[in-house]
């Protein structure tokens, strides 16, 4: 498979990820990887399905596609008429942040344990599955 779009690289990192969850694999790194394959999948709806109007538009697309923050990519999806379900909005808040709190050492540094990661996965399943429900519904809609 080409890596070629945010989707293909989230594809890529969500199969690495699942392999090492249903090994049993507890690992900083997955706590990370779930926050980056969530966001990757959410910037892949940015690009194919957010097209900005005007100068200030185009600015915040761009800072939007350089974020790692979850919550803000959800917010600006939302608005953007791109929303995901209450559970997935909860699910991304629990592992929001861990881009930077489980890669690196410091007061906000966290150790994630096996309880940590069964929620990563849950988050990272279920963002994947809206991901893919909305991209089969703009599929839908197009060819009708």
């Amino acid at each position: 498979m080409a890596l070629e779009s945010y989707f293909d690289f989230a594809e890529n990192d969500y199969d690495y990820f699942m392999k090492s969850y249903k090994a049993g694999f507890v690992a900083n790194m997955m706590g990370a990887m779930a926050q980056g394959i969530c966001e990757k999948y959410m910037k892949f709806l940015v690009e194919q399905y957010v097209n900005p109007e005007n100068s200030l538009e185009e600015a915040e697309y761009g800072r939007v596609l350089h974020t790692h923050s979850l919550n803000r990519l959800m917010k600006y999806l939302d608005r953007k008429g791109i929303s995901f379900s209450k559970e997935a909005y909860r699910q991304m808040r629990i592992i929001d942040g861990y881009y930077f709190s489980a890669r690196y050492p410091g007061e906000d540094s966290i150790e994630l344990d096996q309880s940590d990661i069964q929620e990563c996965a849950c988050a990272v399943e279920l963002c994947r599955a809206e991901v893919i429900e909305f991209i089969r519904r703009q599929k839908s809609e197009k060819d009708k």
